[in-house]
C-alpha cells in the first residue's frame, strides 16, 4: 500500500531521532514534526507510526519503561530502501533541493523539494559523504511571494485535465476588467514573476496574462482547443522579455566598456548574442531581437557602460528616454 507524504515524513523523523538520541519520548517526536515540517500530530498517531515501523520496516524499536521513552539498540541497519548513488549525484540532488528553497512559499514547489529530500534520505550515505553534503552552502536569490502565486497549483491541475480556464483580468495600465475564457498553453516565469500564455476563445493568437492580475479564476468543464503546434522556444526566439511584440527582427549592435562587455561574454543578455569585435577598449556584441520596451529598460540599466550602435531607430529611442529622464532632475 502506498505511503502518503505526511506519513513518510513522520517515519523519517522518528527513525532519525532514534538514531541521533539515546532515548526519544513521544513528545520529542511531536515537537520535531511541528518545528521542522509544520505537522500537528497526536501521541496516538505517533504510537501507530511506531507500530508500522516495527511491523512493515522491521525497525528494532525498544521501549524503556523507567524513562518512558523509545530507543534503538546499537548499530541498527538502514530500515528504508536505499539507492546506490555516487557522491556527485548526491551533491547534485542536494544542490537542486536547496535551490528550490527560493520557492518555499509556493505550495506546488514544496512537493518538488519534499520529493528530492525523500530521494536523498533514501540514499545509504557513508558518514564521510554525509559531511560533504552538509558543507554545501547555497544562497539563491530570494524574492517575496507575489500575488497570484496561489493559482499555480490549480493552473497545473487544469493543464493536466486539459480544461479551459475562466477568469477576470485587469491590465496594469487600465482600470477596466474583462472576463476571459482561454485554452492554456504555457506557464512561464520571467524576472521572478509568473505568466500564463493562452489562446482566447475566438482568437487565433497567443495572449500573455500576468498571474497577479487574474481574479476569480476557475477551471471549466470545457475541453481545450488543440494548441499542440505551439512551440515555446520558437515563439520566444527573438523576444526580449515576456512580451512578443509585432515587428521586424533586427540586428542590435551594442558597444560596452571593457569590463561590462567581458562580463556579458560569460552571462549573455540574450540567447542570440554574438561577439562582434573588441576595439579601442570596447567590446561590441550583437543580438537578434524585436526591439521593445523591455529591451529599452535593459539597455538603460547599464547606464554609461553601453552605447547603441544600431539600428538607428533604437539608438534614437534610447537617446529620447535618457533626455526625458534628465528633465526629471
Amino acid at each position: 500500500m502506498p505511503i502518503n507524504k505526511n506519513a513518510f515524513i513522520r517515519y523519517r523523523v522518528i527513525d532519525t531521532l532514534l538514531r541521533n538520541k539515546d532515548f526519544v519520548k513521544t513528545a520529542d517526536i511531536v515537537e520535531k514534526l511541528w518545528d521542522q515540517h509544520d505537522l500537528e500530530v497526536s501521541a496516538r498517531t505517533i504510537n501507530k507510526d511506531i507500530l508500522v515501523l516495527e511491523t512493515d520496516f522491521s525497525a528494532p524499536i525498544e521501549y524503556d519503561n523507567s524513562k518512558k521513552a523509545y530507543f534503538y539498540p546499537e548499530n541498527v541497519a538502514e530500515i528504508f530502501p536505499s539507492l546506490d548513488l555516487i557522491e556527485e549525484e548526491i551533491n547534485a540532488l542536494t544542490f537542486y533541493a536547496k535551490t528550490l528553497q527560493q520557492y518555499r512559499d509556493f505550495d506546488i514547489f514544496k512537493d518538488f523539494t519534499n520529493a528530492i529530500d525523500k530521494i536523498v534520505d533514501a540514499v545509504k550515505i557513508k558518514s564521510s559523504q554525509n559531511e560533504v553534503t552538509d558543507r554545501i552552502k547555497i544562497q539563491p536569490e530570494n524574492f517575496p511571494k507575489f500575488q497570484g502565486s496561489d493559482l499555480i497549483p490549480e493552473i497545473i491541475s487544469g493543464f493536466d485535465a486539459n480544461k479551459k480556464f475562466e477568469f477576470i483580468y485587469q491590465k496594469h495600465n487600465s482600470t477596466d476588467s474583462k472576463k476571459h475564457t482561454v485554452t492554456p498553453i504555457l506557464l512561464k516565469e520571467y524576472d521572478h514573476l509568473w505568466y500564463l500564455l493562452a489562446k482566447r476563445e475566438g482568437k487565433d493568437y497567443v495572449t500573455t496574462f500576468a498571474l497577479d492580475r487574474i481574479k476569480e479564476f476557475k477551471v471549466t468543464n470545457n475541453n481545450c482547443e488543440d494548441v499542440s503546434s505551439f512551440n515555446a522556444d520558437e515563439y520566444y526566439d527573438h523576444a526580449f522579455g515576456i512580451a512578443v511584440p509585432e515587428g521586424d527582427v533586427e540586428d542590435v549592435l551594442l558597444e560596452f566598456v571593457d569590463w561590462r562587455g567581458r562580463y556579458l561574454l560569460t552571462a549573455p543578455i540574450h540567447k542570440s548574442q554574438e561577439f562582434v569585435e573588441e576595439k579601442d577598449g570596447k567590446i561590441i556584441l550583437k543580438i537578434k531581437v524585436i526591439p521593445f520596451h523591455e529591451l529599452h529598460s535593459k539597455i538603460l540599466s547599464y547606464g554609461d557602460n553601453v552605447r547603441v550602435l544600431s539600428p538607428e531607430s533604437l539608438r534614437l529611442r534610447i537617446k529620447e528616454l535618457l533626455q526625458n529622464t534628465l528633465e526629471k532632475y
